[in-house]
């Protein structure tokens, strides 16, 4: 994997050059976004419209991207050796729902493809052995409806889903189980949450800002699976109506979506170490997800109601909520303790309010109905998956060695070493845990394309465990490694 990520970005070196020269000021410079192409997307009208999509997944195993595509009925599956669409997963029980499917994603450590369909129900697909019929939880109508937002803590190893409707609920479904194995009423009306491995906790960007409830509660909430408690992190006022949410797992700070309402100012950034909003981003706003990149340490979002005036792209879109500047803004996350974020600038994009990362290459992936953008008309251009490469350098250098120490959770005395070497092409994980109580056990490791699950084996009479396995990526110096047994943190500690 790791020769494959130079030999890739090697192939694409004349492209990247020519189309740095094509597109380079079409967006600020400092973005490093260089525009590729973008991806026909089989059954929308040509050459522009029907764009109608909501979040996309990653699997990095496969290098396979997932789009919930809401005109086709189903996910859209993109292969990104290629950037071509190979196939579409069809959704069961949409065929009339206008804002349907949701949310797809990708358990790494399972293989299986977990997808929100927008109503009451959440299907799971195993990508291992291809099935006929995907598994399906249904949600009672006393949980709320809309599935909708979606992440994997894969500590515990159980899927979290927020329903956008009232009454809001943040469920649990257990992967290994397959059972819901939990039900938290929410305060707050909730679009998009994201795990955070620093803590273990499931973040929650609040949206009731927008009016659909109580506009007071705006802000990010946390909840903690050890505990089944749910906290206020930061109130980010003026108040921010949150959608989209992700976290830099090394300094702990998250960046928010705002979309609609009075307090949609712009992006926010929130230390969610000590709840407080660091910084506004006012050149990109009105924005559904947001996406952080590990490799280097940059966050995406897709902004269908950017302001930046000096970013040299077109005008107010017919038919995008009344669009000024359709950006994709980047955030960088690299900076000094005194200024750790930073707006680094911003991509024209053709009104898309969706981004998807692949993080072994660096490409970045926006949905558009139609590109270059038109403010004159509505039928110009071309839709699909455009395609940008970031070109700045990576947030770290290859990592040959590392090792993280992991102290004991509260009282208790399981402890580790672990050891990360480089053997041949892989990356290899060695570690032998000591004081473990519980019959199994993983390591959870954020690396340079998220958070993997290495499985080890555990002597019950001896407490003590073996855990050994090859990683994706690269561990992320300075990302918090976790062991959990028998599905809860006992030990932690820094990867260095």
């Amino acid at each position: 994997m790791r020769h494959a990520k130079i030999s890739r970005l090697t192939a694409y070196a004349s492209l990247v050059v020519l189309s740095a020269t094509l597109t380079w000021g079409q967006g600020f410079p400092k973005s490093g976004l260089v525009y590729l192409q973008t991806i026909p997307i089989p059954g929308w009208a040509s050459p522009t419209g029907n764009g109608n999509v909501d979040l996309m997944g990653y699997n990095p195993v496969t290098r396979m991207m997932y789009l919930a595509d809401r005109t086709n009925k189903g996910i859209d599956v993109i292969d990104t050796h290629t950037n071509s669409v190979v196939g579409l997963i069809p959704v069961p029980g949409i065929a009339t729902c206008g804002a349907c499917p949701n949310g797809p994603l990708v358990a790494i450590d399972f293989q299986q493809l977990v997808v929100t369909d927008g109503l009451q129900s959440v299907y799971v697909w195993d990508l291992r052995a291809p099935q006929a019929q995907p598994d399906k939880y249904t949600l009672p109508v006393s949980f709320g409806q809309v599935t909708d937002g979606i992440d994997y803590d894969p500590i515990n190893q159980t899927v979290y889903v927020v329903t956008d409707a009232p009454p809001e609920y943040l469920i649990g479904i257990n992967l290994a189980q397959k059972k819901i194995v939990s039900q938290t009423p929410l305060p707050v009306s909730a679009d998009l949450i994201k795990f955070n491995s620093i803590d273990g906790k499931i973040y929650i960007a609040a949206e009731d800002a927008d009016g659909d409830n109580n506009s007071a509660a705006a802000g990010v909430y946390a909840y903690d699976p050890a505990t089944d408690k749910l906290t206020l992190v930061s109130k980010v006022g003026p108040p921010c109506p949150g959608h989209g949410i992700d976290i830099d797992p090394i300094s702990n700070i998250a960046v928010m979506g705002c979309f609609g309402g009075t307090g949609d100012k712009g992006d926010v950034a929130v230390n969610l170490t000590t709840g407080a909003l660091l910084t506004t981003f006012t050149d990109v706003g009105g924005t559904d997800a947001v996406v952080f990149n590990p490799n280097n340490r940059r966050f995406y979002a897709s902004g269908a109601l950017g302001t930046a005036t000096t970013s040299g792209c077109p005008g107010a879109l017919p038919g995008f909520f009344g669009a000024t500047v359709p950006i994709l803004g980047v955030v960088d996350a690299t900076g000094p303790a005194s200024n750790p974020v930073r707006f680094d600038g911003a991509a024209c994009i053709g009104g898309g309010h969706i981004v998807g990362v692949d993080p072994i290459t660096n490409f970045v992936y926006v949905p558009v109905t139609q590109y270059p953008a038109d403010p004159k008309s509505s039928t110009t251009g071309q839709n699909g998956v455009m395609v940008f490469w970031d070109s700045t350098p990576l947030a770290q250098a290859q990592v040959t060695q590392a090792q993280a120490t992991l102290a004991p959770i509260g009282s208790g005395s399981t402890k580790a070493t672990v050891q990360v070497g480089l053997f041949g092409r892989r990356l290899h994980v060695s570690s032998l845990p000591t004081g473990v109580t519980g019959r199994s056990a993983w390591l959870v490791i954020p690396t340079t394309v998220g958070n993997e699950l290495l499985p080890c084996a555990v002597n019950t009479t001896t407490g003590v465990a073996g855990c050994g396995e090859d990683l994706v990526g690269d561990p992320l110096i300075g990302g918090i490694v976790t062991l959990s047994v028998d599905s809860v943190a006992v030990a932690r500690g820094p990867m260095k």
